[in-house]
């Protein structure tokens, strides 16, 4: 007698997709006919759990279930649920890692692809790699119009440019599928089509292999690679370089080279998106009376203008003296935070010239005037003694 599909799947029919799919998953796993050859128990419960799933991640068929039983899904005919692979071209997305990705049952029986990507002519498409490069600060922010790197990859051969096949000879059609790369296969009550074992899916084999690569049509090898570092990049940004991975395989296209990008840590400046931030030193007298300063940006010198008066804590900021944009036009600013620059050692006449601007009244007396340089900025306190008085 069958059984209800909920009961199946171990669910209550307030169950989620969600609910529906882990419960699925784990029974697939676990009655795979790839787990368990030749256990005729564990095919029947793995159909089990595929009609139950095959109804119940429908929305139509699960409510029809729900109203009607197992009659809600029978056809005109009355047959009732028909065990279709083609229904099942999705399922790759639930199990594909868990068997494999490519190449094992599962995939075959529901057209799973995953694992190795085919090219429109049925060669295998070559490797992405990455490259990490740590470039400087500077190079970050102006970029690098050339930049050279050697990296390890697999090539196409040269002497026989790809094909794996030694001079005058071309690749023959696989005898064991007839070209089609696939054979098909029963187990069970299942028939399925299998990657050929002889020429592992490419439909021709190699009669007389090429002596330089023995038949791969790649060798290994270091190959310099050239390119231009944009300006404006940042750390854990990649630059991807398309056909510089590693070669395809029997006439596949190359792959692709992603530059990952590492960038020192600068001195001076900090680096905020577009923006740059530095700590800048500036002499309290110039703080006091104002006046320009020049300041070394990124780009080269500007000078900046100070109001009398301007605090410690002042922030200034030079507009487009930042980060070039990568995709737009323009840069982002540079911000100053200005501190008051203390010198640590006076000659004897600097110190003095301190002393008299601190304490005014000490180089004159008291009947001396606001001569004080300090006094005038800040106002004398010689008024207020002889009000005391």
């Amino acid at each position: 007698m069958k059984r209800d599909y909920y009961e199946v799947l171990g669910l209550g029919k307030e169950a989620t997709l969600d609910e529906i799919k882990k419960a699925y998953r784990k029974l697939a796993m676990q009655f795979h006919p790839d787990q368990n050859p030749g256990n005729k128990e564990a095919e029947e419960k793995f159909k089990e759990a595929a009609e139950a799933y095959s109804i119940l991640s429908d929305p139509e068929k699960r409510q029809r279930f729900d109203q009607y039983g197992f009659k809600g899904n029978q056809g005109s005919g009355g047959a009732g649920f028909q065990f279709d692979p083609n229904q099942f071209a999705g399922f790759e997305d639930l199990l594909g890692s868990f068997f494999g990705g490519g190449g094992g049952i599962f995939s075959d029986l529901f057209g799973g692809g995953g694992g190795r990507r085919r090219s429109a002519g049925g060669g295998e498409r070559g490797s992405d790699l990455q490259f990490n490069l740590r470039i400087s600060f500077q190079d970050s922010l102006l970029g690098v119009e050339k930049k050279e790197i050697e990296i390890p990859r697999q090539d196409a051969c040269t002497d026989c440019r790809g094909s794996g096949c030694a001079s005058g000879t071309s690749p023959q059609v696989c005898p064991n599928c007839r070209g089609n790369g696939q054979v098909a296969v029963r187990q069970g009550f299942l028939q399925m089509a299998v990657t050929c074992p002889r020429c592992e899916g490419r439909g021709s084999i190699i009669l007389s292999p090429c002596g330089s690569c023995r038949g791969a049509g790649r060798i290994s090898r270091r190959t310099k690679v050239n390119f231009k570092i944009p300006a404006g990049v940042d750390r854990g940004q990649r630059l991807r370089l398309q056909g510089e991975g590693e070669a395809g395989i029997n006439g596949g296209g190359p792959g692709d080279l992603f530059i990952m990008f590492e960038v020192e840590a600068d001195p001076v400046f900090e680096r905020d998106n577009t923006d740059l931030h530095r700590k800048l030193e500036v002499p309290w007298p110039l703080l006091v009376l104002g006046g320009d300063f020049p300041v070394e940006t990124p780009y080269g010198k500007e000078s900046i203008r100070l109001s009398k008066g301007t605090p410690a804590d002042k922030i200034v900021k030079i507009p487009n003296a930042g980060v070039p944009r990568l995709r737009a036009s323009g840069r982002g600013d540079l911000y100053l935070h200005l501190r008051v620059a203390v010198p640590l050692k006076l000659s004897s006449r600097e110190e003095a010239l301190v002393r008299q601007l601190l304490h005014p009244e000490a180089a004159g007396g008291e009947d001396a005037p606001e001569e004080g340089f300090l006094a005038k900025v800040f106002g004398s306190d010689k008024g207020k003694r002889k009000k005391k008085r």
